[in-house]
């Protein structure tokens, strides 16, 4: 009896496992969403899906209304790149964030998101973005930030139809603020106009001129540098006002500061070349075969071929996996061979002087040090400095290349 039991209950199982695969009402049941409607019109919904199941209508319908929620929604691509040829601009998505560039750029576009990087020359921008940064030589903001806004420029306007949501933070030559400012508003400038406008929170300058137009209130500290040219300061209205003292920098003792910074360059160079003098002994032999118009300029041309030849090499070598680390000792290498291209140059040019002009004998140290004080007269003279300075590059680039070329033995 009981084993008839289990087998009549086990059948019954089978038999609604099987019917309920095979209901093409009940299968339908699981995706129909029936949110927003009757008992009855979803009873009615039911039983239209099922009759069209039958005949064999219903297909890719059954699908397509099953996700119909999400083929509601476009999701655009995460990178997409718009050219403006009219505006010679170019317009970069990356995600939630946009790079626009170009010479004049203008752009309304909305992106309440994300950050907004602008940078061009004369940028017009009517934006609506989340946070703004703004680079570019004539800057006129009249869009909006939900939070902040960063700018970097020449000549730079928030026009009375921009909405700053938070902060300002601006670096310019002459800024020109005609809007309200809803948190705190940092700049620094040469000259900085303020007409008729209210900020949330602190006001902190550090400029050379301020000109105030109309009436200015500061709902917190208002902070500007004591040495500024002030215009209208009456006008400004701040919970507190605060002008820090900025030190004159004194012209004289600055060049004494330049000049001793030089000396110690030119002493800490001079060691590492008497260094190298001492544990190289050839290098004066070597300087010797140098010494001669001839290699002059074939040094001036290996020089500058490494110049430009080293980083190139150790960049492409960075694309490589095997090649890699040898494009990080090559840059090691070309860094330390660009210090000490001046002394190299420095003790060629001490030996073409006492040996080669005065026709003395002298010694490699005395010789590095003469040769190094030149160079380093040379460089205290304006425009003459440079280009010395660029010649001893590719000079000791090349010295340094042609002493540590091993010398063919010649057979006799």
């Amino acid at each position: 009896m009981k084993k008839l039991f289990i087998s009549l209950l086990c059948g019954a199982l089978s038999i609604g496992v099987i019917g309920t695969l095979s209901s093409p009402a009940l299968a339908l049941d699981i995706d129909v969403n029936c949110d927003g409607l009757t008992e009855e019109e979803c009873s009615k919904t039911i039983k239209e899906l099922n009759e069209k199941w039958e005949k064999g209508e219903l297909g890719s319908t059954a699908s397509e209304g099953s996700t119909n929620e999400m083929t509601k929604t476009e999701i655009a691509p995460t990178f997409s790149t718009e050219l403006n040829e009219n505006e010679h601009s170019v317009t970069f998505k990356l995600g939630h964030n946009l790079i626009l560039t170009g010479n004049n750029l203008i752009s309304e576009v909305s992106n309440k998101s994300g950050f907004m990087l602008a940078a061009g020359n004369n940028l017009s921008l009517r934006t609506n973005v989340e946070y703004g940064i703004l680079l570019g030589n004539t800057i006129n903001f009249a869009g909006e930030t939900v939070r902040d806004l960063y700018i970097a420029g020449n000549t730079v306007t928030l026009t009375h139809d921009a909405k700053i949501g938070r902060d300002v933070f601006a670096a310019t030559n002459t800024l020109t603020i005609d809007t309200d400012i809803a948190g705190d508003l940092a700049v620094t400038a040469d000259t900085v106009v303020l007409k008729d406008i209210k900020i949330a929170g602190n006001l902190n300058l550090s400029v050379a001129h301020l000109e105030i137009v109309g009436k200015v209130e500061v709902a917190g500290a208002f902070v500007y540098n004591d040495n500024a040219d002030v215009s209208g300061l009456e006008k400004i209205k701040a919970s507190s006002t605060e002008a820090y003292h900025v030190e004159e920098i004194d012209q004289a003792a600055l060049m004494v500061a330049r000049i001793y910074g030089r000396i110690m360059s030119l002493a800490a160079l001079f060691l590492i070349m008497a260094l190298i003098c001492a544990f190289y002994p050839r290098l004066h032999e070597k300087l010797e075969t140098e010494a001669t118009v001839g290699r002059f300029g074939t040094n001036l041309a290996i020089g500058l071929g490494l110049l430009i030849a080293v980083p190139i090499v150790a960049i492409f070598a960075f694309f490589t996996l095997v090649a890699a680390p040898l494009g990080i000792i090559a840059l090691a290498v070309y860094l330390i061979a660009i210090y000490l291209a001046q002394g190299f140059a420095g003790a060629w040019l001490g030996h073409v002087i006492i040996e080669k002009l005065c026709k003395g004998k002298g010694n490699i140290f005395v010789e590095t040090l003469l040769g190094l004080f030149i160079l380093y007269v040379c460089s205290l003279i304006p425009y003459l400095g440079i280009i010395t300075g660029f010649l001893g590059l590719l000079l000791g680039l090349g010295l340094i290349m042609s002493c540590i070329k091993p010398v063919k033995k010649v057979k006799k």
